[in-house]
């Protein structure tokens, strides 16, 4: 098998580690996406008129899977022009203008599809997904809690449920929609890792913790619990530990960016901190930061004066069952390494090895899970030093303008059980 290993050197970089959270956050698109004002009537030029709609939608699912999505948009886009009615193709170029952050778009596309077929599921949970995205929790929050009516087993509802009133600072109704998804799909790293972030936000960290290190046990290349993990440590005031377990794959600068802005996240208010966390935010408005900080106070006094009828609630019990279960485990040390710097792009960092056999070894083995993914995708190589004085490598893929994008590739691959992270990558002027 014949390997494309690129090794790359550079200069020390600061970015900022961004807690990865399974769910589309608001971002812009890229540039060659088409104008949102022409979308109603896709215009394609220069098709042949012999293939039918479900041709085109093969297609252009083939060029997706391939993660080209410029190919796939003008199939879909073809397959819409060809059949006004059709469903799937505005399904899909939904789906993919939200993969690209462009958030405008996939509302478009998604609303289009509502508009043909008003039972559609995915359409419906693509824009309640895009209502969180925009930092819309209260009409995401109506809006899919009627979803969940006429879907009630789909645990993938309830996870964006718990995000929405995570953003709007209702952190106990969130801890139970998390909760009730895990009820339907029990294990889901997603689930389990925003339930941890939940309860760390509000100042449980116990249980943040223990949810953490269950997903790292399900699954220990999962760097988005690790990172969480370091984070949640941090918030909690035990940095010392936090800093010891991102010793093994953080360099000494990287480790002090990451503790300043955990240190930043402690003085937002917990709706403000939800907010920097799920929506990868670094900074607010100072004046509304402070008006918001007292509006949350009052809120967050009413919220925990509720907190004896909350814990007799059903979903509240089966909450509190799902903790139970996974008394004693504890946190593992971590491994896997950040990612490359580059000019404002986001990359996945996919592992970190020892020496650069191991890497074309690992680079073989990540390939055969993942072919129809990683088909003509180049690996890059990082040589860094870390805060052990240990020289890894680390391995990364990819070159995306958008994090949401990232992020929905990143997903694509550890379904496929390969251990990737996103960072936004920052680079510093000369």
């Amino acid at each position: 098998m014949q390997n494309t290993v690129q090794m790359a050197h550079f200069s020390p970089k600061i970015l900022l580690m961004t807690s990865a959270v399974l769910l589309l956050t608001a971002c812009g698109g890229g540039a060659d996406l088409p104008n949102y004002d022409e979308m109603q009537t896709p215009q394609i030029n220069d098709r042949p008129t012999s293939l039918s709609t479900p041709s085109w939608i093969k297609m252009a699912n083939s060029f997706r899977i391939a993660g080209d999505y410029s190919n796939a948009i003008r199939l879909y886009q073809n397959a819409a022009t060809e059949d006004p009615t059709n469903v799937p193709s505005r399904v899909a170029l939904g789906q993919i203008y939200q993969r690209l952050g462009a958030t405008d778009g996939a509302i478009v596309y998604y609303r289009q599809a509502l508009d043909l077929d008003p039972e559609n599921l995915d359409a419906q949970l693509g824009l309640g997904q895009m209502m969180v995205t925009s930092n819309k929790p209260l009409e995401a929050i109506s809006y899919l809690e009627e979803v969940a009516k006429k879907s009630p087993d789909n645990y993938r509802i309830y996870n964006s449920i718990g995000l929405a009133y995570d953003l709007e600072g209702l952190h106990e109704k969130a801890q139970l929609a998390y909760g009730e998804g895990l009820n339907k799909k029990p294990d889901h790293i997603s689930l389990l890792n925003n339930l941890a972030l939940s309860f760390a936000i509000d100042g449980e960290y116990a249980p943040s913790i223990q949810l953490l290190s269950k997903a790292i046990n399900l699954d220990y290349s999962q760097t988005t619990a690790q990172r969480n993990l370091i984070m949640v440590y941090a918030l909690s005031g035990e940095e010392e530990a936090a800093r010891t377990m991102a010793n093994t794959f953080m360099t000494p600068a990287e480790i002090e960016e990451n503790v300043l802005h955990y240190n930043w996240l402690k003085t937002l208010s917990s709706k403000r901190r939800a907010q920097a966390i799920f929506l990868n935010l670094k900074s607010f408005p100072i004046e509304e930061e402070k008006i918001t900080t007292e509006i949350d106070t009052v809120a967050d006094t009413a919220t925990k004066s509720q907190s004896v009828v909350i814990e007799t609630d059903p979903k509240r019990q089966m909450l509190n069952d799902i903790l139970s279960s996974e008394e004693g485990l504890v946190g593992g040390a971590l491994s896997e390494g950040e990612v490359i710097i580059s000019d404002n792009f986001y990359h996945l960092q996919i592992g970190s090895k020892a020496t650069v056999g191991e890497v074309i070894t690992e680079w073989d083995r990540i390939k055969d899970l993942a072919p129809d993914i990683l088909s003509g995708t180049n690996l890059d190589v990082e040589k860094v030093i870390n805060a052990n004085n240990e020289e890894i490598f680390r391995l990364y893929i990819g070159n995306f303008d958008n994090n949401v994008a990232a992020d929905e590739f990143c997903k694509a691959l550890m379904d496929k059980q390969i251990s990737c992270s996103v960072e936004i990558l920052e680079a510093l002027s000369e």
